[in-house]
């Protein structure tokens, strides 16, 4: 059973990963150069949201 659970909650981490990853983003209106940080920022995002259910399905075991 805790097998199970672990399973479920990498299948959940993936497609979640997944989905943040094929999110179509426009192109932004031309403006003031932006800083490198503000690239990362879905990536960062994605990371965080991985780690929460990486997290929440080691609470479950």
């Amino acid at each position: 059973m805790e097998m199970k659970k672990i399973a479920c909650g990498v299948v959940f981490a993936a497609a979640s990963m997944t989905a943040v990853m094929a999110a179509e983003v426009g192109a932004p209106a031309p403006g003031p150069a932006a800083s490198g940080a503000s690239v990362a920022v879905p990536a960062l995002g994605s990371l965080v949201g991985a780690s929460l259910v990486s997290l929440f399905a080691y609470y479950l075991n």
